[in-house]
């Protein structure tokens, strides 16, 4: 995984590769944190699964995601991937996606064909996180596709900290209304600020349970405010579709192994 810096880091998380050997003994799944994040999906060799949907084709545009979701890799599989920031995949996409949106084979563009031509041929992650550098870098221009009305509410949410209070238009400096800030919130992401939130809330909550993996749940929950550690539970199956008792043994469980 690679994060990039300079011109696309206000508008991509990550570029990301991905192979699953060929002697594996089965096929991996691997559950994907909730994060309001998008993207884009490249398939270099077979289908995937995305929450037991079957996709064979090359380039899967990924929705906004407001609930953790399983991904399954058969064996010999390569990926490659963008992720973009809160609401930056709107202004690129055009509009919003409630399901992964396979995009056909023939109707790729030139550029796109290209690429994953480049990236099938290379031979590491780093030659194929480069190939998909160079291709955000020079063919996407997110500065033409960000409306400046939305830059300092995106950049809002971009922030790892995101504020207890809802966002006003002092908190994140636009002359706008509360309700014209959700609108945009609703067109960018497809949910409301509070929902948005609640995934950074918790979000930020399995971060200090990484860092922190013999803390107290009770202490855990009043540290990122949550009413009591039920309240916690409550967010953490729904957002998450696990415990937080669960998720800590699956930290300890990586760390050990």
């Amino acid at each position: 995984m690679f994060k990039p810096r300079g011109k696309l880091s206000p508008y991509v998380q990550a570029i990301w590769s991905l192979t699953v050997s060929k002697t594996n003994r089965s096929d991996l799944t691997k559950w994907l944190q909730v994060d309001a994040c998008s993207g884009i999906l490249f398939n270099l060799t077979e289908a995937v699964y995305l929450d037991d949907h079957f996709y064979s084709e090359k380039v899967i545009l990924l929705p906004v995601e407001k609930q953790a979701h399983s991904m399954t890799w058969p064996q010999g599989t390569k990926l490659t991937g963008i992720r973009f920031h809160p609401g930056v995949s709107f202004g690129v996409f055009n509009e919003l996606y409630e399901q992964p949106f396979a995009i056909q084979d023939s109707e790729l563009p030139d550029s796109l064909q290209q690429l994953l031509r480049r990236m099938k041929d290379s031979p590491s992650h780093f030659s194929r996180l480069i190939r998909l550098y160079r291709w955000l870098d020079n063919e996407m221009p997110f500065s033409d596709k960000i409306a400046p009305a939305w830059r300092p509410l995106l950049n809002w949410m971009r922030n790892p900290a995101v504020p207890a209070d809802l966002p006003n238009n002092s908190a994140i400096n636009i002359p706008i209304g509360q309700r014209q800030i959700e609108r945009q919130f609703r067109q960018l992401l497809g949910m409301t600020p509070k929902q948005f939130q609640r995934i950074k809330r918790l979000q930020n909550t399995q971060n200090s349970l990484k860092q922190q993996p013999d803390i107290d749940l009770a202490e855990l929950a009043l540290i990122h405010g949550f009413s009591d550690q039920a309240h916690m539970t409550r967010e953490f199956k729904q957002i998450a579709r696990i415990t937080p008792q669960k998720y800590r043994k699956q930290i300890i469980f990586s760390k050990r192994g």
